[in-house]
């Protein structure tokens, strides 16, 4: 941590001097021209408001050396916990989509915009709640600037920008020819990219009253398996408590986190084997105890220390390994391609027409850890049918070391070829269409267009295991063998010509035919979409005079209809490992606003605005806002805003078909303990699956957002912004209480667990609802400057800093209860399990001169504590045993990386450019919490990478 600090603060003395006075850039230059900004309607020529505002110019973006939009966003210090990374390949929404989540309030409470104008979201909501806008579907190459605004506008655009607005301007008259293209890759020579883009286009607006764009961007990145990062600290690790790594646990661990402390197919002494082993664990009928086969055959002992990436150092025996390690990955397999066009006419000197078309497609494959045999079967009813009990080696299966009993099987067979890892191809399309007239009507300008927008995405989960035949050929009993004879064709054909056939496990895995692996295993899918069309009219115009200037007015309408449908896996019922996710539904906005510009005085501006919104599922939303600009001096403005806001629920949230699994939380099963014998570990604190439904009575979350900030042009050079800033919300759609749901009996249970007569058996699943139950307070403060030093005959230098630094992050329960996450890991519905560090803190630097640039960009996020929320234990506790530390201790550490960047300019046509991520190298800190990463967090994935190489060309004809 010190060693971190003091990098950040040499780096920022080495970029100006006095950059804590005189660090951010003037986001304003005046001009005669009048626009429009984004969090207001009406056009202006003085574009510093009373909100505040980033701009993000193109050249800023390649100075940054990154690939992509959503990768400059995302390292934006406003972009926060509950972001969705590129590399979240675990989460809910795949790999194929990105999303950004402003002050940490969840990528739904950011609006993404185009142009001004929505665009529907990814048809996987992230965590099956959180609907939010994919990055990757914008075009880099035809994006002009983007726009961030910073505090609430729902005022202005409805539901969604509770948190603020990121909206993307792209190129609208653009003449010429250029083209573009890349390659990079990484230290380790993986990761492979490759993009292009050409863009064209053609007529001027000002002398031949029409512009015709195309752009035309292609890109690959090839995977990184967390294999090929061994020694690059934790990445990938998931077996952290086996000394094999070095950290010093103790090898038994704590018997409750075992895939954590020991490593796949670890047996601790005296419990039930919940961890799979490669070459399988099975149970002792006489005893209930697993033992490794290992310990039965000396071939499957050999093959597992062939095999396995760890020593087997288990006190008890079995096959230990890490299976992440072994077949997960950093970066998934992707591949883009994005077309976009506009066309615009003058009419004549007031009209003016204008299309815009979009089409981006996108595929991917995720690699996780393979399904296992005793995965739990989901059913449409939502109910999950436990594989536990049913998964049986039988008892003349000859890899079952028990012969002439039938026992229980703890395999993984992800190390099987035709078996392999869990993968999950997606494709996705979105489409994108604007079609809408501007221009100048009886002093009134207007801005009116149709709009539409859908995404279509299909998942393919590779080779699942049907459920039937698993057990037909693990446990050929008559009745086994018919059921998976009536239910698989395949399976009754290979049984009927080999009525002996089952499946050879672990060592033995290579005997089996592919015709076995033919019936046992298949592909299932689903396709969904999410669409978005309607229609909307703005107008503006000067009206009256003030001391200040004339008056602005703006009035608006809208009107749109919104539909999400994701339906079940095909082979839901049937074959093992689907999810359990599925949603949908539709409603329609109408909306009306109007918006006032007052500059009461010279010094004094003041604006206002009020919009209402109709939703046909979740009644109406008006929300004001107002802001003040005072100009103290010539070069000093202090600003102030404040504004209410909500977010409509989104159809996972609201609809009665929405239904999704998640497992984590622990209750207490009071009937279980009531008397029935069972051990108190057995129902005390147990983890049971929970089914999460939509709740169509649900209301909009609403917000409360001020800000309050001074804008100082310190020298012509020289500028700085600061702004504190506030968003309180209420009615926040949360998960009802699990251990209610418990105890008010919505759950179903096994009674084929039971461990004693009087036994019910465990919990399988309990059923809980979407409920507007909590609030929040999340409080900030935002620092940004730039200094530009001209340096004569060497060019000039021009420096920046942004940070963003989080006061406060508290959610209050219904009962009262207050849970701080600020400087914590976080709750995961709150954070996506990435953690709400207080610090981000961003330092730029770039030097021209003549045909040279040369970028830096520091990219830093402070430590935070390990611990889900303040006054909650350690992480720590729950995997080594006390007095025993972990890497880090009870925090994630700091972490930050500097990128390099240069462009040389032959002539004014040719340039060539390159860049280098993470130059010093930088590990990124051990993060077991989080579920989008293997041993660190997944916004640290420039870390797990390490140093990475881009170089390309770009030509104008």
């Amino acid at each position: 941590m010190f060693r971190t600090t003091k990098v950040c603060k040499g780096l920022a003395l080495a970029f100006g001097g006095s950059l804590v006075l005189s660090a951010v850039p003037a986001l304003a230059q005046q001009s005669l021209e009048r626009v429009e900004i984004t969090g207001s309607n009406i056009k202006r020529t003085d574009t510093e408001t009373s909100s505040p505002v980033q701009v993000i110019s193109k050249q800023e973006i390649d100075q940054s050396g990154k690939g992509t939009v959503a990768e400059y966003l995302q390292t934006l210090t406003a972009d926060a916990q509950g972001s969705v990374p590129f590399t979240y390949g675990r989460g809910f929404s795949g790999a194929t989509a990105s999303g950004i989540s402003l002050r940490g309030l969840g990528a739904n409470a950011t609006l993404v915009l185009v142009n001004g104008r929505r665009i529907t979201t990814a048809v996987l909501a992230d965590d099956a709640q959180r609907a939010f806008t994919d990055l990757n579907a914008i075009p880099l190459e035809a994006v002009e600037r983007v726009e961030v605004l910073k505090d609430g506008a729902s005022s202005i655009y409805g539901s969604d920008a509770v948190a603020g607005v990121v909206n993307i301007i792209l190129r609208k008259n653009y003449v010429g020819t250029t083209a573009k293209a890349s390659v990079g890759t990484s230290y380790k020579g993986d990761g492979n990219e490759l993009r292009a883009a050409i863009t064209h286009g053609m007529g001027d607006m000002q002398k031949d009253g029409y512009n015709a764009l195309i752009n035309f961007e292609v890109g690959t990145k090839d995977p990184i398996y967390y294999r090929d990062r061994v020694g690059r600290g934790t990445v990938g690790i998931s077996a952290i408590g086996n000394p094999a790594y070095g950290f010093g646990f103790d090898p038994e661990g704590s018997s409750n986190n075992l895939a954590r402390t020991g490593g796949n197919g670890w047996i601790p002494a005296g419990v039930n084997a919940t961890n799979q082993s490669i070459i399988g664990n099975v149970r002792n009928p006489a005893d209930n105890v697993y033992h490794s086969r290992g310990e039965f055959f000396p071939a499957a002992q050999a093959y597992c220390n062939a095999t396995a990436n760890l020593p087997q150092n288990n006190p008890a025996g079995a096959c230990v390994t890490d299976i992440w390690q072994q077949v997960g990955e950093v970066q998934p397999k992707h591949s883009t391609y994005n077309l976009f066009g506009r066309f615009s006419k003058q009419i004549n000197a007031n009209l003016e027409a204008f299309a815009e078309a979009s089409y981006y497609h996108t595929e991917s494959t995720v690699k996780n850890t393979g399904s296992t045999p005793s995965t739990a079967l989901n059913t449409p009813s939502g109910i999950p049918i436990s594989q536990t009990a049913s998964t049986l080696l039988g008892a003349t299966h000859p890899d079952n070391p028990y012969q002439g009993t039938a026992a229980r099987l703890s395999y993984n067979p992800s190390l099987e070829p035709a078996i392999g890892s869990n993968d999950i191809d997606s494709a996705s399309h979105t489409v994108r269409g604007v079609f809408g007239l501007k221009g100048t009507l009886a002093s009134w300008d207007f801005d009116t267009a149709a709009f539409y927008s859908q995404s279509n995405q299909t998942d393919t989960f590779k080779r699942r295991m049907n459920a039937l035949v698993k057990n037909a050929l693990l446990n050929p009993t008559a009745a086994n063998i018919a059921a998976a004879s009536a239910a698989s064709p395949k399976y009754a054909a290979l049984i009927a010509s080999n009525p002996n056939i089952v499946w050879r496990i672990g060592e033995n895995a290579n005997l089996n035919s592919a015709a076995m692996y033919d019936a046992l295993l298949a592909d299932q899918t689903r396709s969904g979409y999410s669409r978005q069309y309607g229609a909307d009219l703005k107008v503006s115009r000067e009206l009256g005079q003030l001391p200040g200037g004339p008056i602005g007015v703006a009035i608006g309408a809208e009107v749109r209809h919104e539909s999400n449908i994701l339906p079940f896996y095909t082979g839901l019922g049937e074959y093992i490992g689907l999810s359990l996710t599925k949603y949908g539904g539709r409603h329609n906005i109408y909306a009306g606003y109007v918006e006032g510009l007052f500059p009461v005085t010279k010094q004094l501006e003041l604006n206002a605005a009020l919009r209402f919104d109709h939703y046909s599922d979740a009644g109406d939303a008006l929300t004001p806002k107002v802001g003040a600009k005072f100009k103290a001096l010539d070069n000093l403005a202090l600003r102030a805003t404040y504004a209410q806001g909500f977010r409509a629920p989104s159809s996972a949230e609201n609809s009665p078909n929405s239904v999704a699994a998640f497992a984590g939380a622990t209750v207490n099963d009071p009937v279980r303990c009531a008397g029935t014998g069972v051990l108190p570990a057995n129902c005390v604190g147990v983890a049971p699956t929970f089914l999460q439904t939509g709740n169509p009575d649900l209301k909009p979350e609403k917000s409360k957002s001020a800000t309050l900030g001074l804008v100082w042009d310190i020298t012509p050079k020289t500028s700085v912004t600061a702004d504190l800033w506030q968003i309180k919300r209420t009615g926040l759609p949360v998960i009802e209480d699990t251990q209610a749901a418990v105890d008010a009996g919505r759950y179903v249970r096994d009674p084929s667990q039971a461990t004693t007569a009087t036994d019910p058996g465990p919990i399988l699943i309990a059923f809980v609802r979407f409920v507007n139950s909590a609030q929040s307070v999340t409080r900030g403060l935002d620092l940004e400057a730039k200094h530009r030093i001209e340096l004569g005959d060497m060019g000039k230098l021009t420096t920046g800093l942004t940070w963003t630094h989080l006061l406060t992050q508290r959610v209050i329960d219904a009962d009262g209860t207050v849970h701080d996450y600020a400087g914590t890991h976080g709750n995961c519905e709150i954070t996506n399990c990435i953690g709400s560090p207080k610090d981000r803190i961003q330092v730029t630097a770039t030097w021209e001169r003549g045909p040279v640039r040369l970028g830096a960009n520091l990219n830093y996020r402070g430590s935070f504590k390990g611990i889900d929320e303040e006054g909650a234990g350690c992480w720590a506790d729950d995997i080594a045993l006390p007095g025993v530390s972990t890497p880090g201790g009870c925090k994630v550490k700091a972490f930050y990386t500097l990128d390099l960047s240069g462009v040389y300019a032959f002539n004014d046509k040719t340039e060539v450019f390159g860049s280098v991520a993470n130059v010093l190298d930088k590990k990124p800190p051990f993060d077991p919490e989080t579920y989008g990463a293997i041993g660190y967090n997944p916004l640290d994935y420039s870390g797990a990478i390490g140093r990475y190489f881009r170089v390309g060309l770009k030509h104008k004809f």
